[in-house]
């Protein structure tokens, strides 16, 4: 998603495409090898994936940060247009940029979908297709607010980042975390602490959930597509996961039938608790329970 990429370790290596930890070649552990080639490989996914969405952007009449783009346009919608102009209001949700929270062009983003969504809710009159959209900027917005719990900013959440909770390496992290002082659902599970990752999976509350992630090794997956399946992709898919509440609190997380059933389903294997409260909110709307949960879990 917009959100995923940043830079590496300096300058040289950003413009290069390498870093020094990217030396492979001269090792002779093959797992310490096949670790740093995935890293290479996740590096390249991130870029071409940054490049596409540019592109999209760009083939869109726009460029983000410019006055005349199609974010700062949707103040101007007249409210009886808003419906033609579903797809521009996804597009400023999939500009927004996870990693990046406090830039100056993300905060921009994030008051016009506000301001735009205000006005809508002034009138008293809905527009159901606009749902999807304002699921998935909640879902940015939560991934965002837990990231300032934990203290992580820009340089904090680049490509090359390792996880505070596992300070190992030459990616020593500059910030010092008490997990104590933590919200439960953020607090480090053991495996985070052993295992090297990127700190976009320390942002997610549920544990359960980071150890599948971890377990399955994250440089064998796409965590951009992962991000992206997640958040959804309005107005053409619906959102994968929902947050009703407190990003922090768990119980206030709800994942869709959609998701579930996705090639990414793995991810929620025994999250016993995500399926506890999904199954609450959907009661809350007159659905039917999505999972079913064993008296001993």
């Amino acid at each position: 998603m917009a959100g995923l990429p940043g830079s590496v370790l300096d300058s040289t290596a950003h413009s290069e495409g390498w870093s020094q930890a990217d030396d492979w070649i001269a090792m002779g552990n093959n797992r310490e090898r096949r670790k740093i080639q995935n890293r290479i490989n996740q590096r390249s996914r991130r870029t071409r994936k940054r490049n596409e969405a540019r592109i999209s952007t760009e083939n869109h009449g726009s460029q983000p940060g410019t006055s005349t783009n199609h974010h700062s346009r949707l103040t101007t919608i007249p409210i009886e247009a808003i419906s033609m102009h579903i797809p521009e209001v996804s597009r400023v949700v999939e500009a927004i940029n996870i990693m990046d929270c406090g830039s100056e062009i993300n905060q921009a983003l994030i008051r016009t979908f506000e301001a735009f969504f205000y006005s809508n809710y002034l009138i008293h009159a809905p527009i159901p297709a606009l749902l999807p959209s304002l699921l998935q900027f909640n879902f940015t917005k939560a991934l965002m607010a837990n990231a300032r719990v934990l203290g992580l900013g820009s340089s904090e959440l680049d490509d090359e980042a390792i996880s505070p909770f596992h300070a190992v390496g030459p990616w020593l992290p500059s910030i010092n975390l008490d997990p104590n002082a933590l919200p439960v659902g953020l607090r480090p599970t053991e495996l985070q602490r052993r295992t090297s990752h990127h700190p976009w999976f320390d942002l997610l509350p549920i544990p359960q959930m980071r150890d599948n992630l971890l377990r399955r090794g994250p440089d064998v997956f796409d965590d951009i597509d992962l991000c992206r399946a997640m958040r959804g992709r309005a107005p053409y898919t619906g959102a994968g996961v929902i947050v009703w509440r407190d990003p922090w609190d768990a119980s206030g997380w709800e994942v869709t039938e959609e998701f579930a059933r996705s090639p990414w389903g793995w991810i929620i294997a025994e999250c016993w608790d995500l399926f506890r409260s999904t199954n609450v909110w959907r009661a809350r709307r007159g659905e039917r329970p999505l999972f079913f949960i064993p008296v001993a879990a």
